[in-house]
C-alpha cells in the first residue's frame, strides 16, 4: 500500500503558528512548576496526620498531583516552561521524580523517538497496537495482560507496563539511553527517594501509634496508582483513536513527518475544567506539529494550527461514549490493511492510511 496524498512541508505546517504562541516566559513557568509541587507536598504532609478516611482522600490527590508534575516535567525537558536551559532542566528533573522517571531515559523515549517516529511501530516509544499474529504468540498470562491495557479501567497498567517499565526505568539494551552512567546515577536517585519516602511514612506511622501499612498504602501506593491511570489515560488518547492509523515497514514509502504529526495525533477536546486543570495537554496535535510551543500557550496554537490544517487533523469532543468507544475498537491493528480489528482479526474499521 503506497502514499498518493501531497502532503505539506513542515515549515508550511509551523508557519501557522504564530511567533506570539512560541515566548517561554518566567512567571507562568513558575505558577505551573510550583502549583502541583506544592500540592503533592502538602497532601503527603497532611496523610502523615489525618484520620484514616482522610488518608484515602488525600492520597487520591496526592496522585493527581503527581501525574501533573509529570505534565509539567514534559513541558520543561522539551525546554519550553522557562525561557532559561538550567530552569528548565532542573524542573524537569523535579518533576519527574515523584513518579520515578528518569530524565534520561524519558528524553530518549519521549523527545527523540515519540517525537521523531510518531505512531510508528518498532520506533515509536508509545503504546504501538499488536497485530493479530503477535497477539496470538503470547501465553495466556500475556494475552489477559493486553486484553486489560486496551480497557477503560486498565489505562494505569497500559502506562507502567507498557512505558515506565520497558522504557524508563528498566528498558533493555536496544531501549535503553546511549549515556549508561546518567542513566545509572538517574535511577540510583529516585530508588533513594522511593526508600526514603517509604521509610519516612512507616516510622511516621510508629511513632504515632498507627498502622504502617495503612500508611504506606495512602502515602505512597495509592498516589502512584493514581498518577499511572491519569497518564495512562491521557497518553492512550492522544494517539489511539479508530480514525487515527499506525504504520510499520510494511509501507512504502513510509508516511510523511507532517503526516504522523498531523493525521497521527488527534485533539480530543475535554470539558474547559479539564483542561485547565491538566494543563491543556490533549491541545496535543500542536504539540507534535510545533514542539516550541509552552504549556500555557497550547490553546491558542491549537487554533491557529486548525485553522490552516483543520481538514488534516482528527477531532473530537470527548464524552464518557467516546471514550469507550476508543477503547473497544482500538485493540489490535492489521498493519497490512490499515484497519483496527478485534482478538478474532475482524475489520473494526475502513481502511485509515491517509490518501490511499
Amino acid at each position: 500500500m503506497t502514499l498518493k496524498k501531497q502532503w505539506p512541508e513542515i515549515t508550511e505546517v509551523r508557519s501557522s503558528v504564530h511567533d506570539n504562541e512560541r515566548i517561554k516566559r518566567i512567571l507562568p513557568g513558575l505558577f505551573h512548576f510550583f502549583l502541583p509541587f506544592l500540592v503533592w507536598i502538602c497532601t503527603l504532609v497532611a496523610i502523615v496526620f489525618a484520620p484514616w478516611w482522610a488518608k484515602i482522600i488525600l492520597g487520591l490527590l496526592s496522585g493527581h498531583a503527581i501525574g501533573v508534575m509529570l505534565l509539567i516535567g514534559h513541558d520543561a525537558l522539551h525546554g519550553l516552561l522557562f525561557p532559561i536551559r538550567w530552569m528548565n532542566r532542573l524542573a524537569g528533573q523535579i518533576s519527574m521524580a515523584p513518579a520515578f522517571h528518569p530524565v534520561t531515559s524519558w528524553v530518549h523515549s519521549h523527545n527523540g523517538l515519540h517525537h521523531g517516529f510518531t505512531n510508528i511501530k518498532g520506533k515509536d516509544a508509545g503504546f504501538p497496537p499488536l497485530s493479530l499474529a503477535e497477539y496470538q504468540t503470547l501465553s495466556m498470562l500475556g494475552k489477559y495482560s493486553y486484553r486489560l491495557s486496551r480497557t477503560w479501567y486498565g489505562c494505569g497498567w497500559l502506562y507502567l507496563k507498557e512505558m515506565w517499565f520497558n522504557w524508563e526505568f528498566f528498558p533493555n539494551a536496544a531501549r535503553a539511553p546511549k549515556n549508561s552512567g546518567a542513566f545509572l546515577r538517574d535511577r540510583l536517585r529516585l530508588t533513594a527517594l522511593c526508600v526514603v519516602w517509604i521509610g519516612v511514612l512507616v516510622w511516621s506511622a510508629l511513632i504515632r501509634g498507627e498502622s504502617p501499612w495503612l500508611m504506606v498504602v495512602c502515602g505512597f501506593v495509592i498516589p502512584q496508582c493514581v498518577s499511572n491511570y491519569l497518564i495512562g489515560f491521557i497518553t492512550l488518547q492522544q494517539h489511539t483513536h479508530p480514525k487515527v492509523p499506525w504504520y510499520s515497514g510494511l509501507d512504502s514509502p513510509s508516511p510523511a513527518f507532517v503526516q504522523a504529526q498531523l493525521n497521527g495525533t488527534p485533539h480530543i477536546v475535554f470539558p474547559y475544567l479539564f483542561r485547565a486543570v491538566m494543563r491543556n495537554v490533549m491541545e496535543h496535535t500542536v504539540h507534535h506539529a510545533d514542539p516550541a510551543v509552552p504549556l500555557y500557550c497550547l490553546p491558542e496554537a491549537q487554533r491557529s494550527l486548525e485553522k490552516s490544517h483543520g481538514e488534516e487533523i482528527v477531532l473530537e469532543r470527548w464524552t464518557p461514549f467516546t471514550f469507550l468507544k476508543t477503547t473497544g475498537t482500538c485493540k489490535l491493528y492489521n498493519y497490512s490493511t490499515h484497519q483496527w480489528i478485534d482478538y478474532s482479526g475482524k475489520p473494526l474499521t475502513e481502511s485509515l492510511y491517509g490518501g490511499s
